[in-house]
């Protein structure tokens, strides 16, 4: 049941591009996004005293520009949280898109990560840990249907214990500018150890439902 309304809203985003008219689809690297974020982990997490869940809910952003030639500057920021317990996600990088025939492109982007977890608590106080690393994608965009486009990665951070993402991002079109977005994405984070000995793999499946608007930056230049 929990997974319930996630797929849901995925399998209804995924049933709108099948029967929807044709649009002209257009491997576009300069959009921003934003939607509501569901994520499930594999462990109970103390959100709160004498309380844990396994799930959270929060946003996500995205902007992406492509000022010249086939490189693009991206920034992400994901946030979740459930009573006094949150998590969040920020990343910037530099890619690099490569044209693969006229409906699909493949890319590589370099960058950074920042996680930080927060428990709030009595009197205005909060225990905070934050982190930064390294990290590295490729992915691809497929125009796999005449409103559907599907955008599968693969991503990797260099923690002190390295973060793995492997995403699946859907763009339902609309319009030639706007989109929904229908995104589903794994992460996995080897804990370590601790004095109580080795720490469980943290794994993550997050949800995400937004919308998307997407610009050529050339024809703002124009005008």
């Amino acid at each position: 049941m929990k997974l319930t309304l996630p797929l849901f809203a995925l399998g209804c985003a995924i049933t709108t591009s099948a029967i929807a008219g044709p649009v002209e689809l257009q491997q576009n690297y300069s959009y921003v996004s934003v939607g509501y974020q569901y994520s499930l982990f594999s462990e109970y997490l103390p959100t709160d005293i004498n309380s844990s869940y396994d799930n959270m809910s929060g946003y996500y952003a995205r902007a992406s520009i492509n000022p010249v030639d086939q490189f693009f500057l991206e920034g992400r920021y994901d946030d979740v949280s459930r009573d006094r317990l949150g998590f969040s996600h920020s990343l910037v990088g530099l890619g690099y898109y490569m044209p693969v025939g006229k409906n699909s492109s493949v890319y590589a982007l370099l960058g950074a990560e920042k996680l930080t977890a927060e428990m709030d608590l009595f009197s205005n106080a909060s225990l905070s840990y934050s982190d930064t690393a390294f990290t590295a994608e490729i992915g691809a965009k497929f125009n796999l249907m005449k409103r559907w486009t599907a955008e599968p990665a693969i991503r990797v951070a260099t923690f002190d214990e390295p973060l793995y993402e492997l995403r699946l991002d859907n763009q339902i079109h609309l319009t030639e500018a706007w989109s929904i977005e229908a995104n589903i994405a794994h992460r996995a984070m080897d804990l370590g150890t601790s004095q109580l000995g080795e720490l469980p793999v943290l794994k993550e499946m997050n949800f995400r439902l937004g919308a998307r608007y997407q610009f050529n930056i050339s024809q703002l230049k124009d005008n």
